[in-house]
């Protein structure tokens, strides 16, 4: 049996490439951000929560840039689309499997930092 292999039109390519522009500009502007913030709390001695926001929004950054390039191939190449979009789907999955890993982190520090208080 012959893979039949799937095409997306030229409508369909212009809103992958306006996704995958928009996820390198996101990720540009937070690995940006987190490195001014890595930066600024290395020539001053920050706190550790700053430190570990820089690094979140770093590996955020790099995340949506890798994933912002995934989806580009798709566009760019031919006969490939759908297992480039395969692809693209599960590094955006991975990206948003560190943000709620992240958001769980932080709510277990903020819930460990209130009963804390309550103590």
């Amino acid at each position: 049996m012959v893979k039949q292999r799937y095409e997306f039109d030229t409508a369909q390519n212009a809103i992958i490439e306006g996704l995958a522009m928009r996820l390198s500009i996101i990720g540009s502007i937070c690995f940006i951000i987190g490195f001014a913030v890595l930066f600024m709390m290395v020539v001053r001695t920050g706190s550790i929560i700053a430190m570990i926001i820089a690094g979140l929004a770093i590996a955020f950054g790099a995340l949506a840039i890798y994933a912002g390039q995934a989806f580009r191939k798709i566009t760019t190449t031919q006969t490939r689309d759908i297992d480039h979009l395969m692809e693209a789907l599960m590094t955006l999955n991975r990206v948003y499997n560190v943000q709620i890993a992240a958001i769980i982190a932080g709510a277990l520090g903020l819930a460990y930092f209130v009963w804390n208080l309550w103590q």
